[in-house]
């Protein structure tokens, strides 16, 4: 079996020849049978590889499995980079822990790739990795799109050993007597996929192996389904970033099983989605003026004019900043707003909209909707007044002397 999973291990990386590799190292024994193949072989395949160990610091062990990264890349004169993403994951309140993780652990391997110019990012998920996807995947709530397993090929992350077996897998790591981290948390079955690893699928393999065809079979019809569905709606988002932009009109057009596939991969972004949610998103699109609902995780969904946004609700909040004498810039997470002349000598309150404002005796409101601005759009406009009267509204007036400038990532 050892051969076996050098054979098919090799065959797969000759694609990758000449290519500058790096793998997400975890210590653990998938991820540290990819990179000594990849090290013992690299001649062979003429190629450069580097290892990225992300610390999520979830556990007292996690330090020991860094500094065993570390060692052995050192030994064998390969570029190591580790990240320590446990501030992250203490004040991301977006999700799961196991979704934050996630995004945290691809943001960093990212960039590494970015900056170090590498081709692809290698990350260990094997076959087994992939039924078990499946019935974590079903327990918590996927749909029949979303149950096609994992990509082997996702832009330029590379899952090569995805035709592997977990066997294969501990026959390689004998065979040349290396010696994994092993993360306790794997045995807690408190956790949906410990369940279904060590009480699940050992009653399946039962019965006999069957089953995995069955499992294959049925992701590869999930991702043609996908497929077709992402074709069928894709001109239909306008953006995603910070906050999700669709075409409300677009929208409107397409089959009600059209609206729930393309609510759900949207939605999906942000929190984890069930069936209910989705249905009564497209209930509250019913009628035509401008609207919110409350999503999962802090998240909202607007309908307004033409357009349909998804956003945390954090980004409508109410701000209030002084500006004081001789202050010429007030710099903000969303925006810069720079006075210049007799403004910068004057004392200011930036603001966004209230209830009741008013613009040389026309409600703001009003002139807002007048517009056609969207409801998100309004709310976060930057107002400036001065002596308790509105002398500047964002797109709405102009003055020589005030010059502001966005993000650019949430006012699409």
């Amino acid at each position: 079996m050892t051969l076996l999973f050098e054979e098919l291990l090799f065959k797969e990386l000759i694609k990758y020849k000449n290519k500058k590799i790096l793998v997400a190292f975890s210590g653990g024994k998938d991820s540290l049978a990819l990179l000594d193949f990849l090290n013992r072989n690299k001649d062979n395949l003429n190629i450069l590889i580097g290892a990225c160990h992300i610390n999520h610091g979830l556990r007292e062990t996690a330090f020991r499995d860094e500094c065993f990264c570390k060692a052995y890349c050192d030994e064998r004169n390969i570029s190591f980079y580790t990240f320590n993403i446990s501030q992250e994951l203490a004040v991301d309140k977006s999700g799961g822990v196991e979704s934050a993780a996630r995004k945290y652990r691809y943001k960093y391997l990212l960039d590494v790739l970015n900056l170090e110019k590498f081709d692809y990012i290698f990350t260990a998920h094997t076959y087994s990795d992939n039924i078990e996807n499946f019935f974590v995947d079903l327990y918590t709530g996927a749909s029949i799109y979303t149950i096609s397993g994992i990509m082997e090929n996702n832009n330029n992350i590379i899952r090569p050993m995805l035709n592997i077996s977990t066997e294969m897998v501990n026959e390689y790591i004998n065979k040349y007597n290396l010696s994994p981290v092993y993360d306790e948390t794997n045995s807690d079955t408190k956790y949906v996929r410990n369940k279904v690893r060590h009480k699940l699928i050992p009653v399946l393999y039962e019965c006999g192996n069957e089953f995995e065809k069955s499992i294959i079979r049925l992701q590869k019809e999930s991702f043609r389904l996908h497929t077709y569905f992402d074709l069928k709606t894709k001109h239909v988002v306008l953006n995603i970033g910070r906050t999700a932009l669709i075409d409300r009109n677009k929208f409107l057009l397409l089959e009600d099983i059209e609206k729930e596939f393309l609510l759900g991969k949207v939605f999906s972004i942000f929190f984890r989605v069930t069936k209910s949610i989705i249905y009564e998103t497209l209930i509250f699109f019913n009628g035509n003026h401008s609207k919110r609902l409350d999503l999962p995780n802090g998240y909202m969904v607007e309908q307004s004019f033409n357009r349909i946004r998804v956003f945390h609700k954090s980004m409508v909040e109410d701000f209030l900043y002084h500006k004081g004498n001789n202050e010429a810039v007030l710099k903000t997470d969303d925006f810069t707003i720079e006075f210049m002349g007799s403004l910068k000598q004057d004392e200011l309150i930036i603001r966004n909209r209230r209830k009741g404002d008013r613009l040389r005796n026309k409600k703001v409101k009003d002139i807002l909707i007048d517009k056609h601005m969207e409801l998100f759009s309004r709310d976060r406009l930057v107002i400036v007044e001065k002596k308790g009267e509105i002398i500047w509204v964002e797109s709405i007036t102009s003055n020589e002397n005030i010059k502001i400038k966005r993000d650019g990532t949430d006012n699409e």
